[in-house]
């Protein structure tokens, strides 16, 4: 599903579907399908979809006008990245080379049987790892500002520290809400100008995981917030996300702020 201001383009010979906002030059979408064919090409398995986002926003800082997002289902492992540049071209080959570093720690994770070792090697999870052109925050007046995206995940599908920060990356998201499989414990793993964190619900330190880990223990609990509240308090303190604990479910939730200055939250799904 698209926002309503997204023109979906028919996708290519490859497959690959392109989301157009704005005005976009048709050489940006020849570099975005050789891009992704490269990739492709480079893949440890089949790829089953992929989708190029590009948005032009001329009422953005000059250097962050073009933005260009890509995701890739490689047989059901998903990898993606953002960027921001003056250009779409410039966005282009950013993206390019972000989502070639994504695809390497892919192919490397394959390589030891599907998973992370229990020792993962000195240096793989170095703080500064990853680039630095993710989109800015557009800075939309706070009265105009909107909910407009939400999210669920399963609180009873667990994975490990490792695998979390490992899909911190591989996604390219500012943070990462998981279950934690060592105790149950709902937490999120983030990234600052420090470098990796974790922090979970209750407070506190993980139980395993954190030996072969450059993650910083952030040991705040998550305030008992309702939705209000942590829009509130993700307004007040410009925090890129508040990670809180929702009254009406016991569990843990996140708003964030989106590039396009709205909000959007992720919330515990509802059991079957």
């Amino acid at each position: 599903m698209t926002d309503s201001n997204e023109t979906d383009v028919p996708p290519t010979a490859l497959d690959v579907v392109h989301v157009e906002v704005g005005r976009v030059p048709a050489a940006a979408w020849d570099r975005a399908d050789g891009m992704i064919a490269g990739l492709a090409r480079k893949a440890p398995r089949p790829v089953l979809f992929a989708r190029v986002k590009i948005q032009v926003d001329p009422d953005r800082d000059p250097d962050q006008q073009s933005i260009a997002q890509a995701t890739m289902d490689i047989s059901g492992q998903i990898i993606r990245a953002q960027v921001a540049a003056p250009t779409p071209e410039e966005a282009l080959n950013s993206l390019s080379d972000r989502m070639d570093t994504r695809l390497r720690k892919l192919a490397e994770k394959r390589r030891d049987v599907g998973r992370l070792p229990s020792a993962t090697p000195e240096g793989t999870w170095r703080s500064g790892d990853l680039p630095t052109a993710r989109p800015g925050f557009h800075p939309r007046p706070r009265e105009d500002r909107r909910l407009v995206r939400r999210k669920t995940y399963a609180p009873q599908e667990r994975i490990s520290l490792e695998e979390a920060v490992f899909d911190l990356d591989v996604l390219d998201h500012r943070f990462f809400l998981f279950t934690d499989a060592s105790d149950g414990e709902v937490s999120v793993v983030y990234e600052d100008e420090a470098g990796v964190k974790v922090r979970r619900q209750s407070g506190g330190a993980p139980q395993t995981g954190l030996d072969q880990l450059q993650v910083e223990i952030d040991p705040t609990p998550a305030p008992e917030l309702d939705l209000d509240e942590a829009i509130e308090r993700l307004d007040v303190t410009g925090a890129p996300f508040i990670f809180f604990r929702n009254p009406e479910s016991g569990q843990g939730n996140v708003v964030y702020r989106r590039y396009d200055g709205h909000y959007g939250v992720i919330e515990p799904r509802a059991a079957d």
